[in-house]
């Protein structure tokens, strides 16, 4: 079973359709699913979408997270959940803008979220990316933290230069839209 870091789907802001959705990222060899959508879907669509999709994993963003039960929990830069986290069989991500929120949060997660390493639509202005030497050195000083990278990865070579500069997975909007 491949590990659930390796290819982290991430919802558009917006998504009319979070089945067929899920069923392209599925195609395209998610492992995960990261549900970031500005608004949930109803509680009852939204078990129903669960129940549909039983065994893919998938974790809700921090920002409605109490409105459901995933496999995790993913948490914003530089918002942390308060103290250890309390069951560690349960999944929580934290993105991350620079090596010190890294290092913050190598203490409580069980992955991170660094980038962006290339200019993307989300983002759009955005002026700093993360240089692919840095994602080295993180790598290296937190073996046992799954380094995941993010931002403006949408094409196969983009993906290749960040997984040969070390990081552990990826995670994208636009790459699993097909």
């Amino acid at each position: 079973m491949r590990p659930y870091f390796e290819a982290m789907a991430v919802t558009p802001p917006h998504l009319e359709d979070l089945d067929r959705w899920t069923e392209q990222a599925l195609r395209r060899g998610a492992t995960a699913l990261v549900l970031r959508l500005i608004h949930p879907p109803p509680l009852a669509k939204l078990w129903e979408w669960a129940r549909r999709w039983v065994g893919v994993p998938w974790i809700a963003h921090a920002r409605w997270a109490t409105q459901c039960i995933g496999w995790g929990l993913h948490f914003p830069a530089p918002a942390t959940p308060p103290g250890p986290k309390p069951d560690p069989s349960y999944l929580y991500g934290q993105s991350c803008h620079t090596p010190e929120e890294v290092r913050q949060a190598a203490t409580w997660a069980s992955y991170v979220w660094v980038g962006p390493f290339f200019p993307t639509p989300s983002h759009p202005g955005e002026q700093r990316f993360f240089p692919l030497e840095g994602l080295q050195e993180l790598v290296q000083a937190y073996p046992a933290l799954p380094v995941v990278a993010i931002g403006g990865l949408d094409t196969p070579e983009r993906i290749q230069a960040v997984l040969q500069a070390g990081a552990k997975g990826f995670a994208a909007i636009r790459y699993f839209l097909g």
